[in-house]
């Protein structure tokens, strides 16, 4: 096997292909009052530590040549739930979606078993970034609803990795019960899948909404 002889310590000094950002960086660009930054970059810290895991019990079953990924898979959405339940409302949207997302990781981990990254520190800190981004925006939707607000405005973060599809939507108001045709796809608020929405739009998105 191709990492047998490797600590987790070496294999991730192989990852060079990067994608995470600090969090005080990821989050504090984004369109949100400053207590909000905090509870989204506390939460990242915490689904980090669910995700660290997750890395290390899936570079374990490699090294081992072991093929049953359902522990790993279980204990991971449990635990992403258990942090979930800290910070927001859990609804069935959320609950399907952990369990969905806890199958994607296993799967892609699975098609990409020979790619040091996707065992990595950086990949747990890269989900855990984008995964605080899609639960806590959902909630935040759902808490606008219930207490009567009418209008939505997408707020994008305009700079040099910014989909162009994301600069054209940004600062478009419309009642809060449509979706936001954003490319091909559409989108209650950013990172919604509820409708569809292309990975393309939804991976490592930094955009917020802003409820009136």
């Amino acid at each position: 096997m191709m990492f047998t002889n490797l600590s987790f310590d070496e294999l991730n000094a192989l990852v060079t292909n990067e994608r995470s950002l600090p969090y005080e960086t990821y989050f504090g660009e984004m369109t949100l009052p400053e207590e909000e930054k905090t509870e989204r970059i506390k939460m990242a810290e915490d689904l980090e530590e669910v995700f660290i895991t997750t890395m290390i019990w899936l570079f374990t079953l490699e090294q081992a040549n072991n093929t049953n990924y359902e522990p790993v898979r279980q204990r991971m959405e449990d635990d992403y739930m258990e942090v979930l339940r800290k910070y927001v409302e859990v609804d069935n949207y959320l609950k399907t979606y952990v369990k969905s997302f806890s199958y994607d990781v296993i799967d892609s981990t699975k098609k990409h078993k020979n790619d040091p990254y996707y065992y990595s520190l950086d990949r747990a800190r890269f989900m855990a970034e984008n995964e605080v981004n899609t639960a806590i925006n959902h909630a935040r939707y759902i808490e606008a609803v219930n207490a009567g607000k009418t209008m939505k405005r997408w707020e994008s973060i305009i700079d040099e990795v910014t989909r162009k599809d994301h600069i054209e939507i940004n600062g478009k108001y419309i009642p809060i019960g449509q979706a936001f045709h954003v490319g091909d796809s559409w989108m209650l608020f950013p990172k919604d899948t509820s409708l569809g929405a292309s990975a393309n739009q939804i991976v490592n998105c930094r955009c917020a909404v802003i409820y009136f």
